[in-house]
């Protein structure tokens, strides 16, 4: 009798404890997926955010926080994304905008500054992104050309979130340091290229608008198209309200064409739209309004105007 009262003993013990352990996963799971709701509701709420300030103080703690999930939940793939997301938009949609203003505002000391702290934060955004890759896509990327362009074909529609972030990190990175990263351009062309395919418009014509601006600066300096078809497709994909569309082709195709008049003309009406008509784009239309304004005021040095011919001699 003792020996099976023992058993029956260790059999329950068991039973409790399996049950204990699925109890305690079942409880962590519905846990995670509350906090993701949670996180994505906010995440939500941050794009109607109309104060910068606002939204830009609360960035830093919310990257902790998320970077905090990524490593309590780490099979949990949407943390992860997250995560990655939030690295990238805090360094371009706010950093590199602190870089731009201190260099258009003659700042340079601040704007190496700046730029330093970029050198550190895009990197990061690189690697979270690459982490929710397959493996090949670092070493081939590492690789670049032709082998990269053979993956880039394989690539499917839920890559393209990372491999946007890739681009756009990349395209910052030459802006900082043209010599040393002049060579990437082409990789981050076919890869915005291969993402306009998969997804067409996706995150407010990401693709496309970069494409225009890209092609626009080159045109700059070596004459050619200057990215206007990238533009259209970009306010033909992103639709009405999409405010950063018309900024950058003021940037970029204005610019190229050194026509001081459209690019006042197309500054001023993104200035004159009324905003609180897309609620959903808030935040992203007053980051377009910030570069508006500091466009407007660097004019002069963005399309110098050419100096007056001297008169003729009698």
């Amino acid at each position: 009798m003792r020996c099976e009262a023992r058993r029956a003993w260790r059999a329950w013990c068991l039973i409790w404890a399996v049950t204990a352990l699925g109890c305690s996963s079942f409880v962590e799971r519905q846990a995670a997926s509350s906090t993701y709701r949670i996180l994505l509701a906010s995440v939500e709420a941050a794009q109607r955010q109309p104060d910068l300030e606002l939204a830009r103080a609360a960035m830093p703690g919310g990257l902790l926080q998320l970077e905090a999930f990524a490593l309590a939940y780490p099979e949990h793939t949407g943390f992860r994304r997250l995560h990655a997301d939030a690295s990238c938009q805090y360094a371009i949609a706010f950093v590199f905008d602190d870089w731009e203003d201190a260099r258009l505002g003659g700042r340079a000391p601040e704007a190496e500054r700046i730029a330093a702290r970029l050198r550190t934060l895009l990197p990061r955004c690189v690697e979270a992104n690459l982490a929710l890759l397959p493996a090949a896509w670092r070493e081939t990327r590492a690789r670049g050309g032709e082998p990269y362009r053979a993956l880039l074909r394989t690539a499917t529609r839920e890559q393209v979130p990372s491999l946007l972030w890739i681009a756009n990190a990349e395209a910052i990175q030459l802006a900082l340091d043209p010599m040393r990263h002049v060579a990437r351009l082409g990789t981050i062309m076919a890869t915005l290229q291969r993402s306009a395919e998969l997804e067409p418009g996706f995150r407010e014509a990401s693709a496309e608008l970069l494409l225009g601006s890209l092609e626009a600066g080159r045109s700059s300096v070596f004459g050619g198209s200057d990215g206007s078809a990238y533009f259209e497709r970009a306010r033909t994909r992103a639709g009405k309200g999409a405010l950063m569309v018309e900024v950058m082709f003021a940037r970029g195709v204005a610019v190229a064409r050194k026509d001081p008049a459209l690019f006042e003309a197309t500054l001023r009406r993104v200035l004159a739209a009324d905003v609180e008509r897309w609620p959903e784009r808030r935040l992203a239309n007053e980051l377009a309004r910030r570069k508006a304004r500091r466009y407007l005021a660097a004019r002069a040095t963005l399309i110098p105007t050419a100096p007056a011919a001297a008169p003729a001699t009698p």
